[in-house]
């Protein structure tokens, strides 16, 4: 069992407790193991009892919790706290934002038990006098619900992908001697995913009765791999590799194309003897058929192996998990150039932002940890709030001091396109921004991006020779890839940036990748696919626009 499954259960476990009425102190106990766990870069099935003590924040109580989820995949008590609670009641402890002490009101007041119910209250406007609701916070639930309902049958790409490989090794496994790959979502690597789907040559047959026999799968007409629709492609040895690039590409990129059936021996043999150019599976989307003729080939498109750096990462100064000292210590074993520390600011006090004094304390480590490294530079940074106002967080003097700054947004983030779009463009125009972080703000299946006029900001960064974020964490890949083609009309540079809090998110690196592909993106207008000399030629230019 994986740390993020440990603390998916722990969580719920904290919120059964709320919703139960247990002890406030047990439940807050539970609710900062949830964080602390998350945290960890060390998956805890490969510790014992000791080593899981000695964790900080993971008392004996929690650790016998952990040992007995790694140890049978279960927790009794977790599983005594469901068998008394309504199964809807459960599934809306998942909605974001919808808190056991709201759903207790609803449950215990309304006697509302699924979220068909409460839809049909809400709907009806029955939750307005409930105590602690009211109009505004009725219609607040019902966004969050409906997001939830849109939301339900979808995956993150970086949570599925890791299944969907283990299993087709299994399906390879099984029928050896036949021909099997992903296709469909998963191979043009979407941020969100609805299926799983394997192309294969198998008999259809056997593979059915091999899914009916398997203990991970569920179902019978449709099959369930982890919580995730399972499906299958069947074709035959001549016609596969065609299959392939017609299961795995959006209809409209498909009839665009006008591609000829043949037998071919791969993928790339699909459009070279159709005399096409070979459209990388990422990039074979709907929003990219207009953009078809300003593809720069597969050659020129960024891959995982052009990142020179990694810019946008936190360490314990702010809310990170791994010390500066680690955290470099493990881009260099990636082969980096360099690594730009960004840590949270000070108007990010639930992150332990910097303060001023901090901020110079950091900096004389800064320096202190780069003349240890000769294959990495070590700059630093940080990532400067965008106040309600467009306002970044420090005084000129303070940024002034620091080699690159990502301004982004973090809190009152309930704003109209106006408001956001004006936020951000002032917050653009100001001198010391560097890169734009994460602009809309989202987090995929969990909240909703704020809205932003796109074109508007993308201009604005031009204007103001200011990159744009690529958020390589998977809950956000945040500036959205649709957007790369018209940034690179106005020149604009995007920087990829892992946004790293632990050495383990260094690895989201390979995320963000997959969705500047999808995009389009070239390699020479990817920031961090700059090399050191490159990359200090870019922060020289970035000096000069501050006017010091």
């Amino acid at each position: 069992m994986t740390n993020r499954e440990i603390a998916k259960k722990i969580n719920m476990l904290a919120k059964l407790m709320e919703l139960h009425d247990e002890n406030p102190f047990k439940i807050k106990s539970y609710s900062s193991a949830y964080l602390n766990i998350r945290k960890q870069p060390v998956e805890f099935s490969s510790l014992d009892e000791a080593g899981l003590n000695s964790i900080q924040g993971i008392g004996v109580t929690i650790s016998t919790k952990i040992l007995e989820l790694i140890n049978t995949g279960e927790l009794q008590d977790l599983n005594n706290y469901l068998e008394k609670t309504p199964e809807g009641i459960v599934e809306m402890l998942n909605i974001k934002g919808f808190g056991p002490k709201k759903i207790k009101l609803i449950w215990k007041e309304l006697e509302i038990e699924t979220i068909g119910e409460l839809l049909y209250a809400i709907n009806e406007n029955r939750l307005v006098d409930l105590k602690g609701f009211g109009t505004k916070t009725q219609a607040s639930v019902k966004e969050q619900l409906e997001y939830f309902l849109e939301s339900s049958d979808k995956h993150l790409y970086a949570n599925i992908v890791d299944n969907a490989n283990d299993f087709l090794i299994e399906i390879k496994s099984a029928f050896p001697e036949f021909k099997s790959m992903l296709t469909g979502e998963i191979h043009q690597k979407r941020t969100i995913v609805s299926s799983i789907e394997i192309l294969t040559t198998a008999p259809e047959n056997e593979v059915q009765s091999f899914c009916l026999e398997h203990e991970k799968i569920q179902g019978g007409k449709e099959f369930i791999l982890d919580n995730c629709l399972l499906g299958f492609v069947h074709t035959n040895n001549e016609d596969f590799y065609f299959d392939l690039v017609k299961s795995s590409t959006h209809f409209s990129f498909y009839d665009s194309l006008g591609l000829a059936k043949n037998k071919f021996n791969s993928e790339e043999e699909v459009f070279t003897k159709n005399k096409k150019p070979f459209y990388i599976p990422e990039f074979r989307e709907e929003e990219n058929v207009e953009h078809i003729n300003q593809y720069v080939g597969p050659q020129n498109i960024i891959s995982e192996s052009n990142i020179k750096g990694t810019i946008h990462n936190h360490s314990t100064y702010s809310d990170g998990v791994n010390t500066i000292d680690a955290m470099i210590a493990a881009a260099d074993k990636k082969g980096y150039e360099y690594f730009v520390l960004t840590d949270h600011s000070k108007s990010a006090f639930y992150a332990n932002g910097l303060s001023n004094e901090r901020i110079y304390q950091q900096l004389d480590e800064i320096k202190e940890v780069d003349q240890r490294y000769d294959n990495i530079r070590l700059f630093s940074g940080i990532e400067s709030d965008i106040l309600s106002n467009g306002d970044l967080d420090y005084t000129d003097d303070v940024l002034g001091d620091l080699d690159v700054i990502v301004a982004s947004i973090h809190s009152n983030l309930k704003m109209d396109i106006e408001k956001a779009t004006t936020r951000l463009i002032r917050a653009i125009e100001n001198p010391f921004t560097s890169i734009l972080g994460h602009p809309t703000g989202r987090l995929l299946l969990s909240r909703k991006a704020y809205p932003i006029d796109h074109k508007k900001v993308i201009d604005a960064c031009a204007d103001n020779f200011v990159a744009i974020e690529i958020n390589a964490n998977p809950l956000r890949l945040d500036m959205d890839w649709r957007w790369i083609q018209y940034a690179l009309d106005k020149d604009v540079l995007f920087s990829i940036n892992p946004d790293a809090h632990s050495i383990k998110g260094l690895d989201d690196m390979y995320f963000g990748v997959c969705a500047a592909r999808k995009g389009g993106l070239p390699i020479s207008h990817c920031l961090n696919a700059f090399d050191l000399e490159a990359f200090e030629d870019w922060m020289a230019e970035q000096h000069e626009k501050r006017g010091f």
